[in-house]
């Protein structure tokens, strides 16, 4: 399991490096964004309501297709007409993308109208929908290397185009005066080269071939996961939807800025983890040990996870004062701690799913987000009103425990999967009140609170020891890490053994 547990992890980095960079390109343009030369609050509010509706329509043009490429493309069935597979998912992913924007592109107006009580924003939501379309072919290409485990390529192509997407919205934005529409433009051509740059990979892995049943039942696996895509992204911006109708644009901004923080954690460790993992789960179905591999990777993922979660938390304060140009944005740190905290439910809920995708019942999956995205409506009509981006936030909260409560108890009753409760809890509990704790010393002058937030980091793996979270096997493994890897000058020797490991190790 070693060998494993390695290779996901370091595909987990390298994969993180390029979602670090998506990070990396929205804090260099969050400045922008804040910028009352360019922009009002009202327009973060703006950008932040086209931002969330691109990802409701990419959840939805993605048809379910790249989370059926993954499970037919290992298939024994198949496995020896792969590039077939991958010809007619990616012929499909074109169609339903001109489908949708068909569609889409005479509705622009009433859209418009719907978000903003104006049609001034039609054109802008024509190129997000372009974008959109794009982006949904991207995501099937992005796929077909997580699955080859082409991690390398994968993150370097994908911060080829977050590069161009920067640069080009910087140039809109600042150069040409293009507003609002300039980051969409800049999307469209950034999306088109990343196309371009990769049509070389892309045709190499295609073969001509088209089969109904097979595309059928590719469908049939697929349009559960479409309407979990769908409802799931829904659920993620329902929120935001909610603020605009039931409180001020303002507060959408507010909301944004804390969400854009705490979903740092999410794209950074939880997807990162879930690229690297989730094909090593579907070649794993049938060898020994793999129950213990899925346990373990929940384990220390979470772990991994609350790490981020208390930095993020105890520190939001200082990143918001330090990353915005308007005071009018201060207040997002608050709700900060418990949009950080809902992430680690969604860790916890994508891993104890894997069983559902293992036994191939994914409707399941479906039909959990549908309930989850209506509990979710629900609680925002009741929590808004009262407490504004407060109420925004605890909803989010709450649903993410009953939506991973709900796909908690099928996974495990269809495919068991001896997860560690126990450790699982005591994560939780220990870095929830570190991580709230830093609400408490905002009043405290810069060095002092920086060293008191600092001091409750670095403290939490060493509290863990004392509540004996740690395995015999893992202080020795830990020990030998750091022992290793502690003389720097053998950091080349190092590197070049690691790659010897073997499973019995």
């Amino acid at each position: 399991m070693l060998k494993s547990i390695r290779q996901a992890s370091r595909d987990s980095i390298i994969y993180s490096v390029g979602n670090i960079a998506v990070k990396i390109v929205g804090f260099i343009l969050i400045p922008l964004y804040t910028d009352p030369r360019y922009f009002s609050v009202d327009d973060f509010g703006i950008i932040a309501l086209l931002d969330i509706t691109g990802l409701v329509i990419i959840s939805a043009m993605a048809s379910g297709l790249p989370q059926s490429l993954l499970r037919w493309y290992w298939d024994k069935d198949y496995s020896a007409n792969q590039k077939g597979i991958f010809f007619m998912t990616l012929v499909s992913q074109v169609a339903v993308g001109l489908l949708f924007c068909l569609i889409l592109f005479p509705l622009s107006h009433n859209l418009s109208d719907a978000l903003f009580k104006t049609t001034d924003w039609s054109n802008t939501i024509k190129l997000l929908i372009l974008s959109s379309a794009l982006q949904a072919v991207n995501n099937l290409i992005n796929t077909l290397m997580r699955i080859q485990l082409r991690s390398v390529l994968y993150t370097i192509a994908n911060i080829s185009k977050l590069t161009a997407v920067l640069l080009l919205t910087i140039y809109f934005i600042v150069f040409r005066d293009s507003g609002v529409t300039g980051i969409y433009i800049a999307q469209v051509v950034g999306n088109s080269l990343f196309i371009l740059l990769l049509s070389g990979y892309t045709i190499k892995n295609c073969k001509p071939f088209f089969n109904f049943q097979v595309l059928k039942s590719m469908s049939r696996f697929g349009f559960p996961l479409l309407l979990a895509n769908f409802a799931s992204s829904s659920l993620t911006v329902i929120d935001r939807y909610a603020l605009n109708s039931l409180a001020l644009l303002k507060y959408v901004a507010l909301y944004s800025l804390a969400y854009k923080i705490s979903s740092v954690l999410k794209l950074v460790i939880v997807d990162s983890i879930r690229l690297a993992v989730f094909p090593m789960v579907m070649k794993k179905i049938d060898t020994p040990g793999n129950k213990r591999f899925y346990s373990k990777t929940m384990l220390y993922s979470s772990f991994v996870l609350m790490l981020g979660i208390i930095a993020i938390s105890l520190f939001s304060f200082e990143i918001i004062g330090l990353i915005t140009r308007s005071r009018e944005f201060l207040n997002a740190y608050s709700v900060v701690p418990l949009l950080a905290i809902s992430v680690f439910f969604v860790n916890m809920r994508e891993i104890s799913s894997f069983g559902l995708y293992i036994v191939k019942k994914t409707n399941i999956i479906g039909i959990n987000v549908v309930v989850a995205a209506v509990i979710n409506i629900l609680l925002n009509i009741i929590l808004i009103p009262k407490w504004n981006i407060t109420g925004a936030a605890l909803a989010t909260v709450l649903t993410q425990v009953i939506f991973l409560c709900m796909n908690y108890i099928k996974s495990q009753k269809e495919y068991y999967i001896p997860f560690e409760q126990g450790k699982l809890a005591l994560l939780l509990i220990l870095g929830s009140i570190i991580s709230f704790s830093g609400l408490l010393m905002t009043e405290l002058n810069l060095v002092l609170r920086l060293t008191l937030k600092l001091l409750c980091l670095v403290s939490f793996p060493f509290i863990l020891y004392l509540f004996d979270f740690y395995e015999p096997v893992e202080i020795q493994t830990i020990r030998k890490f750091f022992n290793k890897w502690k003389d720097l000058s053998r950091f080349r020797e190092n590197l070049k053994t690691a790659d010897h490991l073997t499973d019995d190790e």
